[in-house]
């Protein structure tokens, strides 16, 4: 249920519920009043009789008790003359609130209830013939009311004398003063019924759900990210509660990928504090052999000036790969997107790292099976580097004299499938998933030979990807690894698919934007 129809709702309640309990307590009490009035009555009334207080429901209430009085009276006037008699009517009437007043002449000679025939002593109908019985009740009115009818016959000492029928109107029920406070009484535990119900049922629809949220908020806040929030019912609150708990699972996602993070660039800080110290070791000997005159030849010397070189080089490119994934982690990487034909392309990077790789004693072997014309919308810069760390890895985990490094282009419908074979020492079958994890290192020995920052790959699957292509890896420990990878060919001086679709720059979606050749 909607929050809006939830909240209408109890309005609707608040309004309905007490006149439906109040219309119910009301009858109740009327039904009672109908059931008593039967019992201590012996009258048969009904409860609009009841509402509307009228004097024949009164009349009726004594009229039994009056008809067998007047029947006695008129067998045998002189039952009046029997004390015993009239203490034991009077008693029977008692339960009806009702007395005996017999006065002979202006004598008062019996009372059943003198304290309320003081409030109606000198209100008494005259005596008005022998043998009268009052066919009307009588209603005495002030501070007391009361209910009199009489029965007028000749006492045996030849007096005129009359036997009342008294009835105090005051403790008959339904009273409307008794009935007024009955009802406000009743309105009042219906008023206070409803609240309960109604405060009951907002607090566990509404304070309850918005307590346990702003309990879990509360856990959240110290670092808790385990309260799982339950998601209720399908309205705003349940709404805020599904939110709510999306938010907590991907803080909790953020969080472990930040500590995962954390730990990988302590890691990586770990591997490259590891991997410099290596050439730096080697510069720092081989300057002291030239300082200290070790090298005493001209081909001694220059062999110790170019390995200073070469490792000054090594950790230049560890430096410059770092800054690299910086851009990439930072999303400031700009791609340059030219129209070049792929296979010249290619075949001018393995010119340019043969002679490196020749004095390795690495062969580099380029096969081409792509027409002149093919073509591929990529940034020459970033390709270079994905070949160049490829073969760099390659050249790393190299284990054969003499190695070899094949560099084979193959072309299909929409897109060239480029892959770099070795013969190396091959990838463990268990950490081929991994290769291309950022920090990722196979080999855990991280010796001077392997090395590296373990961003290499990452980089490559990074660059890949922004020009809308895959990356896969396939190892036989022992004989060897291939890495390849797929870029969308030009279509129309278009890349395939790359058009009117977006690209990635490290890992994150951007728009494309078009470069034109200058």
């Amino acid at each position: 249920m909607r929050l809006k129809k939830r909240i209408l709702l109890a309005i609707i309640l608040c309004l309905l519920l007490p006149l439906l309990l109040i219309a119910v307590v009301v009858w109740l009490i009327l039904h009672f009043q109908v059931q008593l009035m039967s019992v201590s009555y012996n009258r048969n009334t009904n409860m609009i009789e009841i509402i509307q207080n009228s004097p024949s429901l009164f009349e009726g209430l004594v009229k039994d008790d009056f008809n067998e009085l007047l029947a006695t009276m008129r067998d045998d006037p002189g039952k009046a003359e029997d004390r015993g008699w009239l203490e034991q009517k009077n008693r029977e009437l008692k339960d009806k609130f009702s007395f005996l007043c017999l006065r002979e002449g202006e004598e008062i000679v019996f009372v059943g209830d003198e304290e309320f025939y003081e409030t109606v002593a000198g209100r008494l109908p005259e005596y008005e013939g022998d043998e009268q019985a009052s066919e009307q009740s009588m209603f005495l009115e002030g501070d007391s009311h009361a209910l009199i009818r009489q029965i007028d016959y000749r006492a045996a000492s030849g007096k005129g004398a009359t036997l009342f029928l008294i009835t105090d109107i005051n403790h008959l029920l339904p009273q409307w003063r008794r009935t007024l406070i009955e009802a406000l009484v009743a309105l009042f535990i219906v008023l206070v019924i409803t609240t309960i119900i109604v405060v009951t049922w907002l607090y566990r629809s509404i304070v309850r759900p918005l307590t346990e949220l702003s309990n879990a908020a509360n856990r959240i806040s110290e670092g808790n990210l385990d309260c799982e929030v339950t998601v209720g019912k399908k309205d705003e609150i349940g709404q805020l509660q599904n939110d709510f708990e999306s938010m907590r699972r991907n803080l909790k996602e953020l969080s472990e990928q930040q500590l995962k993070y954390q730990q990988e660039s302590r890691e990586m800080i770990a591997n490259i504090s590891h991997d410099m110290k290596t050439p730096l070791t080697a510069i720092k000997g081989y300057s002291e052999g030239l300082l200290d005159g070790v090298a005493d030849t001209p081909e001694k010397q220059d062999r110790y000036y170019q390995t200073i070189y070469n490792k000054a080089s090594d950790m230049e490119q560890m430096v410059d790969e770092l800054g690299f994934y910086a851009k990439l982690e930072q999303q400031a990487m700009k791609y340059d997107f030219r129209e070049l034909p792929i296979r010249a392309f290619l075949a001018d990077c393995i010119a340019e790292l043969s002679l490196d790789l020749e004095m390795r004693e690495i062969a580099l072997r380029y096969e081409e099976n792509c027409g002149d014309e093919t073509k591929a919308k990529i940034d020459p810069e970033h390709i270079k580097r994905v070949i160049i760390n490829i073969i760099g890895n390659s050249v790393k985990y190299m284990d054969k004299t003499p190695g070899l490094i094949t560099v084979r282009v193959d072309e299909e419908t929409d897109r060239v499938w480029i892959a770099v074979e070795d013969n190396g020492c091959g990838i463990p079958e268990g950490d081929l998933p991994y290769v291309f994890d950022r920090f990722y290192r196979a080999d855990s020995s991280r010796s001077s030979k392997t090395g590296g920052s373990g961003i290499g790959l990452s980089i490559v699957r990074s660059i890949v990807e922004a020009h809308g292509g895959t990356v896969a890896a396939e190892s036989v420990p022992g004989e060897g690894t291939t890495i390849r990878f797929s870029l969308p060919k030009s279509v129309d001086g278009t890349a395939d698919g790359d058009a009117d679709s977006n690209v990635w720059n490290g890992g994150k979606r951007w728009k494309k934007r078009k470069n034109r050749r200058s």
